[in-house]
């Protein structure tokens, strides 16, 4: 059984303030060292432990950093972005001496059902994971306000909203942008979900690359689909059997994340086509699909783990109140150079 204060002060001899003062570590508080260490001291023999949840009330401050996430694979820690956002996260929160809670959903929408678990004072501040554009989540969390929050992965336009994310349109500019300065002028893009932010910004960045080098806005090239390879195998079908043949076809794909560009490569090397001889293909994220097997895709690379790192200290700011609403936070993204771009072919080749 935990002991209390009083007999904490009883064994060291000293008033009930004196071990308030001492073991809550009060600003201007008067007392010597030897004063503090007796009351230390005493505290471990009568093996007294602070009450975490009322030391919290009393100081308004929990030190608990709260994430929501919703996802419906079998893995968080194995999938390429949450698992590396989530160890990003973890690391400041622990050199900053945060407790992190998970709150795990399904869907948005459980999400949203049990918002107000969240935020029933027990964390600081919430984590939202990338967030889907069709919950209203966010709204409700504005609305109802109390709770500081960072939208993580997710960087919509909004005066008053935080969000850390990677800087999709320039991503996506670079992707397609390289492959221009290969020589492609027929590109293809394989897009990823509708409802998150990054397939709008990355359908920008394609759009403001080809508008630069003056080539003309084709839907036929456009390819709908979520982020996963199974999405980028079946387009690469789609692909052929749109452009059967040669003539007219593109000579390369930008593919909206790594996942997709693998299922990509998959069907064209299943179906014959020499890549990037005859298919040049770059994705997007450098996640671990790039490199799990022959050809190695070239891609953009983001440190998703930064994402989780900067996101974290981000919310930390908001609520020691040194970080105003609207503020966003942007991760760059490098160029890697594999086996799956090169010049298009030449009709004669």
């Amino acid at each position: 059984m935990n002991a209390s204060i009083r007999e904490v002060a009883q064994e060291a001899n000293v008033s009930l303030s004196t071990v308030s003062k001492v073991l809550n570590a009060k600003p201007n508080a008067k007392f010597t060292a030897a004063t503090r260490e007796r009351v230390f001291a005493a505290a471990r023999r009568v093996g007294y432990h602070p009450n975490a949840i009322a030391r919290g009330l009393a100081r308004k401050r929990m030190d608990t950093i709260g994430l929501v996430m919703a996802y419906s694979q079998t893995s968080v820690t194995t999938d390429p972005y949450l698992g590396a956002c989530l160890d990003g996260i973890l690391q400041v929160n622990k050199l900053r001496r945060q407790k992190t809670v998970l709150f795990t959903e399904e869907s948005w929408e459980d999400a949203q059902r049990h918002l107000p678990s969240y935020c029933d004072g027990h964390c600081d501040g919430l984590l939202l994971i990338i967030p889907r554009m069709t919950s209203e989540i966010i709204q409700i969390l504005e609305a109802r306000g109390g709770t500081p929050f960072v939208l993580v992965g997710d960087s919509r336009d909004s005066e008053t909203l935080v969000t850390v994310d990677v800087d999709n349109v320039t991503a996506a500019d670079q992707a397609v942008t390289h492959l221009i300065t290969l020589g492609h002028r027929r590109i293809a893009a394989f897009c990823g979900n509708v409802d998150f932010r990054s397939n709008t910004q990355r359908m920008e960045g394609y759009r403001r690359a080809l508008e630069r080098a003056s080539i003309p806005w084709d839907e036929e090239l456009l390819f709908s689909g979520e982020y996963w390879p199974s999405h980028g195998y079946e387009n690469a079908r789609r692909l052929q059997a749109r452009f059967p043949k040669r003539e007219g076809r593109p000579t390369a794909v930008f593919c909206f994340n790594d996942s997709v560009a693998r299922g990509a490569c998959d069907a064209f090397v299943e179906m014959g086509v020499r890549v990037p001889a005859e298919m040049s293909l770059i994705g997007l994220d450098d996640s671990a699909h790039a490199v799990s097997r022959s050809p190695y895709l070239t891609t953009m690379r983001q440190d998703i783990r930064r994402v989780g790192e900067k996101a974290a200290e981000v919310l930390l700011g908001i609520i020691n109140r040194e970080i105003a609403p609207g503020f966003k936070a942007w991760v760059s993204a490098d160029l890697v150079l594999r086996d799956t771009t090169g010049p298009p072919m030449r009709v004669y080749d």
